[in-house]
């Protein structure tokens, strides 16, 4: 397990350092790299680098996201974090023990990572990487995106956007689950992007579901890359969507309804499904399903205002 503050380049790193540099002087030596496609896309090359743009553009939303959820990471691996569920001790709202898989989780992404910062530092600027004031992992995250454009020139790239989403899906793993996902509806995006950042028009719009961070201003969608301003989609989701159908979780993330509760409803014949998706699971209006909390939320408020001014009037006799 490695010391907070402490990298080293992984054996294999190590290993294929003097393969990286083979291979770029073959590639160079061909002199046909104008007609050369994205390693890792496929996509082709307007230059002689290795990656796309769009891939290394991803790769830096990768590492931002890495570097946002480390904290929450890191509190879930220490037994920091406080749930309204049963904790170590079995109290609601007791700290949760620590995370043993959680932490050496944690130091392979932060070996990961901080290999590949020191061998970006040693061999673009000659000189070591030192810990910094923050976190290691998002020290590393941070170092790595601001020389993307330079890794996108060199034959490594491949392996490191591969291990830049792996580190990102593991600790997206560890800081959340699913209900800490604010989902955002259907994309929809009628245009795509290429490497210059002009816009594509789509033959049809985008089909992908669009989630962001709770707390985040802008989400994104899974299967374009699109993103989202969440104040705009929110909006979107309150009005437009009130006669769309969708899943019950999905209602729930979108407006903060309990999830159950709408499953419950359904189970007893209160609130009919309309239709179901791919997967067979049933969809609901959104509509229907907003009316009807309010409609308990507006019982259980009249019921508390009677309790209220019953207890008044016996107080009063």
């Amino acid at each position: 397990m490695a010391e907070p503050g402490t990298y080293r380049v992984p054996a294999g790193h190590r290993r294929k350092r003097a393969d990286w540099d083979l291979a770029g002087a073959a590639r160079h030596r061909d002199g046909d790299r104008m007609s050369a496609a994205c390693v890792v896309c496929t996509k082709p090359l307007p230059d002689t680098a290795y990656a796309c743009t769009g891939c290394m553009c991803r790769a830096g939303y990768r590492l931002t996201e890495i570097a946002d959820m480390v904290p929450a990471a890191r509190d879930i691996a220490h037994g920091l974090s406080n749930h309204g569920g049963t904790g170590g001790s079995g109290k609601p709202g007791s700290r949760l023990p620590l995370d043993l898989g959680a932490t050496a989780r944690l130091d392979a992404v932060q070996n990961e990572l901080g290999g590949w910062a020191r061998i970006t530092l040693d061999e673009r600027q000659g000189q070591p990487f030192a810990p910094g004031p923050v976190d290691p992992i998002i020290h590393a995250a941070y170092c790595l995106a601001a020389n993307l454009e330079w890794w996108r020139h060199r034959p490594a790239v491949a392996e490191l956007l591969g291990d830049i989403e792996a580190c990102a899906r593991v600790v997206r793993g560890i800081a959340r689950g699913p209900a800490e996902r604010l989902y955002l509806g259907t994309c929809g995006a009628r245009v795509t992007w290429d490497d210059d950042g002009n816009e594509i028009p789509r033959d049809t719009p985008c089909a992908g579901d669009v989630y962001a961070h709770q707390g985040a201003t802008d989400g994104m969608c899974r299967a374009c890359q699109a993103r989202w301003t969440v104040t705009t989609r929110r909006a979107w989701l309150d009005g437009e969507v009130r006669q769309r159908n969708f899943r019950a979780a999905h209602i729930a993330e979108a407006h903060g309804v309990n999830v159950n509760t709408i499953r419950t409803w359904h189970a007893r014949g209160l609130l009919a499904a309309h239709g179901e998706d791919r997967d067979g699971r049933p969809l609901f209006n959104v509509g229907e399903v907003l009316d009807m909390f309010r409609a308990a939320a507006a019982r259980k408020a009249e019921g508390q205002a009677r309790r209220a001014r019953r207890a008044a009037t016996t107080e009063v006799a």
